[in-house]
C-alpha cells in the first residue's frame, strides 16, 4: 500500500471542495483538501483548491464522483 496522494478534482472555492469531499467520504474514501494558496475572500484568485485521495483509491474516487454526478477538473 502506498500513502502517496493524488488530486482527484480541483475547485475554485473551499466550500465546493468540502461538498465533493463529502461525496467521497460517503463512499468510504478518505479524502483531504489541499489549498496552499486559497483565499476565502477572493476564491480562485490565488490558486485552485485540490481534493486529494490516496493513489490506490483514485479509480474508486473517480467512479464515486461520476455516480454522484459531481464534476471536478
Amino acid at each position: 500500500m502506498s500513502d502517496d496522494f493524488v488530486t482527484v478534482s480541483t475547485h475554485t472555492t473551499l466550500v465546493e471542495a468540502e461538498l465533493v469531499k463529502g461525496v467521497l467520504e460517503a463512499a468510504g474514501i478518505e479524502a483531504f483538501i489541499h489549498a496552499p494558496h486559497a483565499n476565502a475572500l477572493y476564491p480562485g484568485v490565488l490558486g485552485e483548491v485540490m481534493l486529494q485521495v490516496k493513489e490506490e483509491d483514485l479509480e474508486r474516487a473517480r467512479d464515486a464522483l461520476e455516480e454522484g454526478e459531481v464534476v471536478g477538473e
